[in-house]
């Protein structure tokens, strides 16, 4: 297949592209390297897939301008990341997430690509603290710009869906990490403090937790999501979970990567009211259609996240 992916310098779309890659597929790659976290990681993460089957192409999702016919599948994986970001860069969220989408689905129709796939997020659903999220009853009620931002995708889609012939699944990832994951998550920012002795600004206690789900058991769905698309002809805007089935407390996560790198720092309290309490994924519908199946437990996860992290600035 020709794979047109998007957001293809980011920690989910480098270890997307590289699966591609390596399962013999064709891939065009557009990210526009901006500066929301370590160019430098991204730049790194882009060097590492070199192969004849991959073209790159340093754009933006809103200016897309590339010549290649024939794309069978294309993924968008372009957006402004996380729930929290500087009010400067809360513009972007409709840049790059909303009027993105738009720019992003606008190239498809006009290159005729009839299958998409597209990333969604935990963070469209309701605050909800006792009950798993199931995509099609939990209340969708996202609590910041960037949950009403992906629920924004989810409605264009459905649109894009009922006035033409395209077909497109939704995924709503939950609480991706692993190694060349993104600087901005708790993982990464609560080794990065630990390592560099700052301190770290634990949020609400440290009693929310994320259903932590490691980006093997992501790109896995992801290649099931593909599979289902080939094996089914029409399509109409399917959501899915992927998520891990088990969520961790922040508390808990912070003490895993003290105790893995049997270093401790200041912890500094903090209050947010933007974020949910927990996020649970029910992954019942992912495992039935797409034989989504996570197997990395948290502890083997952060354990392999951490071995990376430890040598990432020599790799």
């Amino acid at each position: 297949m020709k794979i047109f992916v998007t957001g293809s310098s980011g920690f989910i779309g480098y270890h997307l592209v590289k699966k591609l890659l390596n399962a013999g597929h064709k891939v065009i790659g557009v990210d526009n390297h901006n500066d929301y976290y370590d160019v430098s990681l991204k730049e790194k993460r882009k060097n590492l897939l070199r192969s004849a089957n991959y073209k790159f192409f340093a754009q933006d999702i809103n200016e897309i301008d590339i010549k290649d016919d024939d794309i069978d599948l294309a993924i968008n994986l372009a957006a402004q990341a996380g729930v929290r970001v500087p009010k400067e860069r809360e513009k972007l969220y409709e840049h790059s997430n909303i009027n993105g989408f738009e720019a992003f689905c606008e190239f498809c129709q006009r290159k005729e690509i009839r299958k998409i796939i597209y990333a969604s997020s935990s963070a469209v659903y309701s605050d909800s603290h006792t009950k798993k999220f199931i995509e099609d009853s939990t209340r969708l009620e996202p609590k910041s710009l960037y949950g009403v931002s992906k629920l924004k995708n989810e409605l264009s889609a459905e649109k894009l869906c009922t006035n033409s012939d395209i077909s497109i699944i939704g995924l709503r990832f939950f609480s991706v990490y692993g190694p060349y994951g993104r600087p901005d998550m708790a993982y990464f920012l609560f080794a990065d403090a630990i390592m560099n002795n700052k301190p770290i600004f634990l949020n609400n206690k440290g009693l929310m937790a994320r259903d932590m789900t490691f980006i093997d058991d992501v790109i896995g769905g992801i290649d099931g999501a593909i599979n289902y698309m080939k094996k089914n002809i029409q399509i109409k805007n399917e959501i899915f979970n992927l998520g891990n089935n088990h969520p961790i407390k922040t508390i808990d996560l912070l003490n895993s990567i003290q105790l893995g790198l049997n270093a401790k720092t200041k912890i500094i309290l903090n209050q947010t009211e933007n974020e949910a309490l927990m996020t649970h994924a029910d992954i019942t519908k992912s495992k039935n259609l797409l034989g989504y199946n996570p197997e990395v437990s948290f502890e083997d996860g952060i354990k392999i996240f951490l071995d990376w992290y430890k040598n990432y600035e020599n790799l």
